[in-house]
């Protein structure tokens, strides 16, 4: 599974799982599955255009985690993502959208996989920044 990390200046996006599905009414960084034969950024900009219809980059890799939901052992990898265009408004996987201050992170109810990613974030993005910056 991969996940983006959409920021816009101190915010980050997430979106709240539909009721009807798996992991309903959490928030997630959106994103998906990878396909056989598909690089995981390739993955990423395919379920953001899917799901959200919009363009993206995908850039540098942020973090993983591992969660186990019943007994299924779930791995996301997050990434940093950039739109190439106009912000998400609708979505076919879920029924709210927002921004997110990075400091207000805990006061959601996010889904298991992404619980670990939300954890010292700040940080995460100010080193993939540095590190993308030294590029």
């Amino acid at each position: 599974m991969v996940g983006a990390i959409i920021r816009r200046g101190d915010a980050v996006f997430a979106a709240r799982r539909n009721l009807e599905r798996s992991a309903g009414g959490l928030w997630e960084f959106p994103g998906g599955k990878v396909e056989a034969g598909e690089t995981p950024e390739g993955a990423l900009a395919r379920e953001l255009h899917e799901e959200l219809d919009v363009e993206v980059a995908v850039g540098s890799f942020i973090d993983q985690s591992l969660s186990t939901v019943g007994t299924v052992t779930i791995e996301l990898s997050c990434y940093s993502v950039t739109l190439r265009g106009a912000e998400p408004t609708s979505s076919t996987d879920h029924d709210a959208m927002t921004w997110i201050p990075l400091d207000s992170l805990d006061q959601f109810e996010w889904a298991p996989g992404d619980v670990p990613i939300i954890e010292g974030l700040a940080a995460k993005l100010h080193d993939s920044a540095l590190a993308e910056n030294e590029r």
